[in-house]
């Protein structure tokens, strides 16, 4: 069986230094810390309330973390008794990630074959960023054993307004611009400077309507497909072998 790792850096400087020839998400994940990555019982919380499953659901399950940043699902799966595949494409976010789960590698979900092994596969707020995210929900659908559930977070169309100026303008800032620019969206939007860095950093920042997604549920073979969170789309469905 493959299994898949990814980690993340914090620093405490008032202004993180500029990127050096890094990975598309490596900067964030070794500059720009957080209170919403941080490993805590918040983040159990918070994953049992994005997906509205219970903490027993995860007791022995085996679960993918496609996309896993610095760990912080891995985190929380892994403190319900889970056992936890996490990979994703920064290395920075894999050597963060390796603090809770040092099997955590560098990988890409475009690479993943066929294998339906898992109980439980997460991808959250990562297929949106993908060059093709139908052709990610599909790789990552893959993973799932019948009877499993998969569970995806990506943008919602309607809630993307007030970052479509920053990433019209973001390519032409200088690194301060940027850090000025995310800075100003804090005051006037709240947030913090990670949350606002990875909405206006990727390259593609694809967002759709609930319905949308469903489809994509639908037409790779899940059932019982519910919307848990409509603000960023987060939907789980069940798959039904064929």
């Amino acid at each position: 069986m493959r299994l898949f790792r990814f980690h993340k850096q914090h620093t405490n400087q008032e202004t993180p230094p500029e990127p050096k020839d890094e990975k598309e998400f490596d900067y964030q994940w070794r500059n720009l810390p957080s209170p919403y990555i941080e490993y805590t019982e918040s983040r159990v919380e918070e994953l049992l309330d994005l997906t509205k499953l219970s903490r027993s659901f995860f007791e022995n399950k085996l679960c993918l973390d496609a996309g896993c940043g610095n760990g912080r699902w891995t985190y929380a799966m892994m403190r319900m008794g889970a056992k936890v595949v996490s990979f994703d494409i920064s290395p920075a976010a894999v050597e963060a990630c390796k603090r809770v789960n040092p099997e955590a590698y560098v990988g890409e979900i475009y690479e993943l074959e066929e294998n339906r092994v898992y109980d439980f596969v997460l991808s959250w707020g990562v297929l949106h960023h993908l060059s093709h995210p139908e052709l990610g929900f599909k790789k990552v659908a893959s993973q799932v054993k019948p009877g499993g559930t998969l569970h995806i977070m990506v943008y919602n169309r309607n809630t993307q307004k007030q970052y479509e100026e920053g990433r019209r303008l973001w390519k032409g800032m200088s690194h301060e611009q940027k850090l000025s620019y995310c800075k100003k969206m804090i005051k006037k939007h709240g947030g913090n400077l990670h949350g606002w860095w990875d909405a206006l950093n990727p390259t593609y920042n694809y967002s759709y309507t609930p319905s949308e997604v469903e489809t994509w549920f639908t037409a790779e073979g899940f059932k019982e497909i519910t919307l848990t969170r409509e603000v960023m789309i987060n939907m789980r469905g069940v798959y039904q072998s064929t």
